[in-house]
């Protein structure tokens, strides 16, 4: 929401993929990031086998910007995950990465850093009203324009961005 002061997180779309009552993890899925995706794979000695063009990277969040943190489709024979809802798994396992890099991949989304909240913080952000909160969609997590997301995630909310007001400022008569 506008009144959010904290600009890693303007017009921000999260997927939350882990929340209990120690805290919750999310990653930013509509803010690229300035790494590209071929420069990840040079960096893990990977190359695209894919005839589909190379996804962006998206800056998950502002902890552990250093770390990659991949959601996926596809159950794949690798440790290092957990299945977050039926069918769609987040891991950290750069072999993870080698296997969807082939044709039969399938979609994925990888982000450098996650985004993190302790114990009771993000429902404190709720009650305050600073998210709005809506089911998970896949089509706009794997398949839309990351510009898109922050629009289409209101509407399906049936919110129009333009509506939305900063509750902090004044209006002028």
């Amino acid at each position: 929401m506008p009144g959010l002061r904290d600009a890693n997180f303007e017009r921000a779309v999260l997927f939350i993929c882990s929340h209990t009552s120690d805290g919750a993890l999310g990653l930013v899925i509509n803010q690229p990031h300035p790494v590209s995706m071929h420069e990840i794979m040079q960096q893990l000695g990977m190359s695209w086998r894919r005839t589909d063009p190379q996804p962006l990277v998206f800056q998950g969040g502002p902890v552990s910007m250093d770390r990659g943190f991949i959601l996926y489709e596809r159950n794949l024979p690798c440790p290092g995950y957990i299945e977050v809802e039926k069918g769609l798994y987040l891991g950290t396992n750069p072999d993870i990465l080698r296997h969807l890099v082939d044709e039969s991949g399938g979609r994925f989304l990888l982000a450098l850093g996650y985004s993190g909240w302790a114990g009771g913080q993000l429902e404190a952000e709720l009650r305050s009203n600073a998210w709005l909160v809506s089911a998970p969609n896949r089509e706009v997590l794997f398949e839309a324009p990351a510009v898109d997301r922050w629009g289409i995630a209101l509407r399906e909310l049936g919110i129009d961005p333009a509506l939305l007001a900063d509750p902090g400022a004044h209006l002028i008569n």
